[in-house]
């Protein structure tokens, strides 16, 4: 627990909201109304896993791997690979998806919607990490005027 709280506030977010929403995949994201005719109508719930279920299950998995390779182990990814730009491609990318396959199901129940928020919260995490990332590379300029001199 301490090594996890050791980590960024990102990459906390993103290890807690990716898995579960990999999890949200297995409850109601629609439910959709049968017509049998004389017999009458059902409504059947259906879970998240369809095509778009699929590629959104592939993207959680790869963003929560990358951020627990880069956090958790010793071993040394390439210096070469901006790494929280690629993470960050894959939160915007889980969201899109998530996002798009919300409004495409026919009868999203409303539970998906906080599925959606689950997604959100993962492109959170992975901005979070890449703004801290980009705060290391370029620290802002510090006591350096240019074109100003102080008169007293």
């Amino acid at each position: 627990m301490a090594t996890f709280k050791a980590l960024s506030r990102g990459s906390q977010i993103v290890l807690v909201a990716g898995p579960l929403l990999l999890v949200s995949l297995f409850f109601t994201w629609q439910h959709v109304e049968v017509d049998y005719g004389r017999a009458g109508v059902a409504t059947v719930s259906l879970d998240g896993w369809d095509a778009w279920g699929l590629l959104l299950a592939l993207l959680a998995l790869s963003t929560v791997v990358l951020v627990a390779l880069q956090r958790f182990t010793e071993g040394e990814l390439s210096e070469d690979v901006s790494w929280p730009t690629i993470t960050l491609g894959l939160g915007v990318a889980i969201f899109a998806v998530a996002l798009v396959k919300n409004l495409t199901d026919a009868g999203s129940s409303w539970l998906s919607y906080g599925f959606v928020g689950l997604a959100g919260a993962v492109l959170v995490g992975t901005y979070l990490d890449w703004a801290d990332g980009r705060k290391r590379e370029k620290p802002a300029l510090e006591g350096k005027r240019r074109g100003l001199r102080s008169i007293a």
